[in-house]
């Protein structure tokens, strides 16, 4: 991906400083409260959001994306005394639950921002069109913007920067599993519909399920013409699968020597998922 257009001034990587970065994280992460995140972030994406917390210290946190809650309890280890509000439209998933932590199943465009701390961020992981949720945060005044999940073009399961800003669209290849469970969510807003007077028929669901977006030259002008920097986290190590996430063209931050530091998996520490840090106009 060229980055031209955009100023990639966020922070020059000190190798030094990240070295003593990630041998903070490894000893926080391993007092982790859930021990299989499977379908969460792992070590080597975590890592990214850590750092990004650590250089912005913004005062007021959101999260977008809760799952079973382990980037909430990341979130609130790395700035204890920020305020932190975690969205999530199904909160069952949480095995991490924070009285600290403000919780809402509203979404994220839903919400009240009213007199926030200028220095306010927010964290998207919850696999949302990343130009919408870009737009959005503009609206409200949040310059701070991180992504989770910024695949590059014909990887992933959603419409992100990448995707954008090489015109290339998104059309999402749902699974028989995922078309079944897609179908009974319709029938039963079409009943619901039916049987109550006063049910509005809500496309939003619809829309998080198809996640399809045409090709369109406005998303790469809007990137352009709002992004004042762009920082793209690096992997921590090379990635052994055949299949990653991640583009094959992207230097690890350290050679595979230094693994012997850390005991954990591969998949915990070559875990890749492009986490992108975005300053707003």
């Amino acid at each position: 991906m060229n980055l031209s257009p955009f100023k990639k001034n966020f922070n020059s990587l000190n190798k030094k400083e990240l070295k003593k970065y990630l041998s903070d994280f490894y000893l926080l992460y391993k007092k982790r409260p859930i021990k299989n995140n499977k379908g969460g972030m792992f070590f080597g994406n975590m890592f990214g959001l850590y750092y990004f917390l650590r250089k912005i210290k913004p005062q007021f946190i959101i999260e977008s994306g809760v799952y079973k809650g382990q980037t909430s309890w990341l979130i609130e280890k790395v700035l204890p005394n920020s305020k932190i509000l975690s969205l999530d439209p199904d909160l069952s998933n949480r095995e991490y639950i924070s009285k600290k932590i403000k919780y809402s199943n509203k979404d994220f465009k839903n919400q009240n921002f009213k007199n926030i701390p200028s220095n306010s961020l927010v964290f998207f992981d919850d696999h949302q069109n990343q130009i919408e949720r870009l737009m959005q945060s503009k609206w409200f005044g949040i310059k701070n913007v991180i992504f989770d999940d910024n695949y590059p073009v014909g990887k992933g399961d959603l419409y992100t920067l990448k995707h954008a800003y090489q015109n290339k669209g998104f059309n999402h290849h749902l699974t028989f599993k995922s078309m079944i469970k897609s179908l009974i969510i319709f029938i039963s807003m079409i009943l619901k519909k039916k049987i109550f007077k006063d049910y509005y028929f809500s496309n939003v669901i619809l829309k998080s399920r198809f996640r399809d977006q045409k090709p369109n030259k406005f998303d790469f002008h809007y990137l352009n013409k709002n992004i004042d920097k762009y920082f793209e986290f690096p992997p921590i190590f090379k990635s052994k699968r055949k299949n990653g996430r991640y583009q094959k063209t992207e230097t690890p931050i350290f050679n595979e020597s230094y693994k012997k530091h850390f005991s954990l998996s591969d998949t915990e520490l070559e875990s890749h998922s492009s986490v992108t840090y975005i300053k707003i106009k």
